[in-house]
Parts: structure tokens; C-alpha cells; sequence
């Protein structure tokens, strides 16, 4: 029984590590996120005022054509 209990306290601290670990990585991955919603936000400024109109790729034909 003491066995079991020293194994279950064990896996609990590897988890409790590994749950840390990826939680570390997640609040990265989600500030990387914030700052590139900013970067793209910042490009969307700049081109508006441009009235700089991109064509839709969709109505273009391909070279071949």
C-alpha cells in the first residue's frame, strides 16, 4: 500500500511539472498571438487610408490561361 502511494504521489508530481511546462507555453504562444493580431492590425491601418485596392485572387486566371 505504501508502494502505491509513494508511486500515485510520483505521477502526480510529473504531471503537476508537465501541466506547468505547457502552461508556460500556451501564455507564449498566446502573447505571440496578441503581438501579431498588432502587427497585422497596424497593416490594415496602413493600407485602408491608401485606398490601395488589392485584387481578389479568386478573379484572377492563372498564367497558363
Amino acid at each position: 500500500m505504501e508502494q502505491r502511494l509513494t508511486n500515485v504521489e510520483s505521477l502526480l508530481s510529473h504531471l503537476q511539472y508537465d501541466y506547468d511546462q505547457l502552461n508556460q507555453v500556451v501564455q507564449k504562444q498566446q502573447q505571440q498571438i496578441e503581438a501579431l493580431q498588432r502587427q497585422f492590425q497596424k497593416l490594415i491601418d496602413r493600407i485602408e487610408p491608401s485606398g490601395l485596392e488589392l485584387p481578389d485572387p479568386l478573379d484572377e486566371k492563372p498564367p497558363h490561361y
